[in-house]
């Protein structure tokens, strides 16, 4: 309390000044909160490159996704969703159905990185 009223005293809180840089940091706010990308499902959509796996993951607009060969082959496959900042993958695993949800640390339109269970982070790169 004491540094409010030295402050005061010195005619910080009053005039102008104040005014100024109160207004300064509304302003700055706003920026901010107006500028932040709003991150959807959709940013996701696509084939990626895990650095964790030689297979590319293809995720799809409908939910699905899945790890194929370039022949054709099918070696995994199930559903995903985004929700609270979070990609969640879930499988059929034993007759259960098992999810893993995974906090999203950053997302760009070239690639996107999750915090693992573990911890570790795994790095997507978009090939399409």
């Amino acid at each position: 309390m004491a540094a409010s009223r030295y402050l005061a005293t010195m005619g910080f809180f009053s005039g102008k000044r104040f005014r100024l840089v109160v207004l300064a940091l509304l302003v700055g706010f706003g920026v901010h909160f107006l500028t932040e990308k709003k991150v959807s499902q959709r940013d996701f959509v696509g084939k990626w490159q895990s650095d964790r796996a030689v297979t590319p993951i293809h995720l799809a607009a409908n939910g699905e996704w899945e790890l194929r060969k370039d022949d054709g082959t099918l070696l995994q496959y199930g559903v995903w969703r985004y929700e609270g900042k979070q990609i969640i993958w879930s499988i059929k695993q034993g007759g259960r159905i098992i999810d893993d949800p995974n906090p999203v640390l950053s997302v760009t339109p070239a690639e996107f990185r999750l915090r693992e269970r573990d911890g570790q982070t795994t790095v997507f790169k978009r090939l399409d």
